[in-house]
């Protein structure tokens, strides 16, 4: 071989070498970026997982007061009605009525006056029905309250850019848009 061949040779040795070592280095840095690449996304969900752990947590807090705000107004609600029906059932208090144009005896109170339109006393059966009807509106209304409250607690509708819930959280009737 002669001199000018072993030169060659050993140039081209010398630029494979310095082309692996190249490809080498750019691979590794590749690597690492990925690497930092991963370790990011890995740190970025663990910071979204905390966040919303905090958020549930918050909603959930939320959630049992109003539960147990309810279930306190539920409880005294049905305390005074259960009072109100056995006072009506037991004679205690009683219901009356308009008797206008009626030939019904009315009842007088000790202090009624007689330009009082006259009014006239329910059976205390017929009148713990009545209760017990109102009672069953009472409820719905406060379950609707309650289910009032929870889409203004949970939906949180603020978020899209609009709102149905005034500023103590509860739903209120929203004017009609053009």
């Amino acid at each position: 071989m002669s001199p000018a061949t072993i030169r060659g040779i050993a140039l081209l040795l010398v630029v494979s070498v310095i082309y692996g070592a190249g490809l080498f280095t750019g691979r590794a840095m590749v690597g690492q970026e990925f690497a930092e690449y991963r370790e990011d996304t890995a740190l970025d969900a663990l910071v979204d997982q905390a966040h919303f752990t905090v958020e549930q947590n918050k909603l959930n807090t939320k959630l049992a007061d109003l539960s147990q705000l309810h279930q306190q107004e539920k409880a005294r609600a049905e305390a005074a009605e259960s009072k109100l029906l056995a006072d009506v059932q037991s004679g205690d208090r009683r219901l009356s009525v308009l008797a206008n144009g009626c030939t019904a005896t009315t009842s007088a109170t000790s202090g009624s006056l007689d330009d009082a339109p006259p009014r006239t006393e329910l059976d205390p059966a017929h009148a713990g029905r009545i209760v017990t009807i109102t009672q069953d509106g009472d409820d719905g209304i406060r379950a609707l309250n309650a289910l009032q409250d929870y889409v203004c607690t949970v939906c949180q509708p603020e978020e899209a850019g609009w709102s149905f819930c005034d500023r103590d959280g509860r739903a209120r009737v929203l004017p009609e848009t053009e």
